[in-house]
């Protein structure tokens, strides 16, 4: 996952001098991170990670050495995983460090700041330089080879990042091909009871934008996360229509009532939610079967809904324990979709060092 918000938000050229942007490119095996995690690297400050440990510590070495090197403005460094680094993850990681010339900075991050879910970064790397552009999805994509093309089209539909061999030109050693916008899921959480809050403050720091629903303005805290966009309103279900195709949708309300009407309006809109979560016990989930099939709803229909909610094996009553045990269910559901669309490098996926 790339983490461009962060860097757009901590850095500031003016305050910090200039910066070398550290982004994994090709991994293979065991790696801390995945191709295009990316940090930012001033004389004074690191924002971001790539992992952590002896790789990058040397990545932090490597960036502040080109600092101070005028004669370049980028490298590729290649590290096995192994006892020269300390580490026994015994995979390889390949660093991209790139000096931010000028504006390139400001160009990319007030690109950011204007259309952060339909923009796309294409890094065009050689052995010495690397050149940056931007496509958005409006822009023309037939003068592009096949292989680039096909790239750009995945990461405007599902963030991630990919390398792309040979890139436009014979001079391209490789194309990096990354979504300039970090959240990978949506989810919709319906209540700002107990429950509710505890599940924010889980999901928040996990890749992925949340709206949140209540129609008591009081029940909210009074400082929402960035990736958090509160709504107030007497008609929660009404906040389904704008939410995008394949959200999670988690429906927790005060109201046994409410909750089935909006169970009812998810269910209307087809097959456009990934996941509708029903908070309850199987004795509810009996009721609202019965409620939802004389409303006209099918069996096949009512079975999208998931109730209880959650991992099974923790059976914790309290807010935050049910919080803990949504939040790893449902990245676990949006790492699955996510595999069976995009495959690559899906067995390489360990995660730690």
């Amino acid at each position: 996952m790339s983490n461009w918000s962060e860097i757009a938000e901590a850095y500031d050229a003016s305050r910090d001098g200039p910066a070398i942007l550290v982004t994994v490119g090709r991994i293979k095996g065991s790696t801390p991170r995945d191709t295009g995690s990316n940090m930012l690297i001033t004389a004074t400050k690191c924002i971001g990670t790539i992992g952590g440990g002896r790789l990058e510590y040397i990545a932090i070495e490597k960036a502040r050495n080109l600092l101070g090197d005028e004669t370049k403005s980028s490298e590729i460094h290649e590290l096995p995983l192994g006892p020269e680094l300390a580490q026994c993850c015994g995979g390889y990681v390949q660093l991209l460090l790139h000096k931010l010339q000028g504006d390139e900075a400001a160009s990319i991050f007030n690109r950011l700041n204007e259309n952060i879910e339909n923009s796309t970064i294409l890094f065009h790397w050689s052995k010495s330089e690397c050149h940056h552009q931007i496509i958005s999805e409006s822009d023309s994509l037939i003068y592009l080879d096949k292989p680039l093309q096909t790239a750009i089209e995945r990461r405007l539909n599902l963030p991630g990042a990919e390398v792309v061999e040979n890139g436009q030109s014979p001079k391209t050693i490789f194309t990096l091909v990354q979504s300039l916008h970090d959240a990978e899921f949506h989810v919709t959480i319906f209540g700002a009871g107990h429950v509710g809050r505890a599940l924010v403050a889980a999901l928040a720091t996990l890749p992925c934008q949340i709206t949140w629903v209540d129609s008591r303005a009081s029940e909210f805290p009074t400082d929402i996360p960035k990736n958090v966009h509160k709504i107030v309103t007497e008609s929660e279900a009404s906040a389904i229509a704008d939410c995008p195709t394949g959200s999670y949708f988690l429906i927790m309300t005060h109201s046994h009532q409410l909750d089935l009407e909006i169970c009812e309006k998810l269910l209307a809109t087809g097959d456009d939610a990934a996941f509708i979560g029903l908070i309850g016990s199987k004795t509810k989930k009996s009721k609202f079967e019965k409620r939802l099939a004389i409303r006209g709803f099918g069996s096949s229909a009512i079975s999208r809904i998931t109730c209880p909610i959650g991992m099974p094996e923790l059976v914790g009553k309290r807010p935050a324990e049910i919080a803990l045990s949504i939040a790893p269910d449902l990245l676990r559901r949006h790492q699955q979709t996510r595999a069976r669309i995009s495959p690559r490098n899906q067995n390489e996926a360990n995660n730690s060092s």
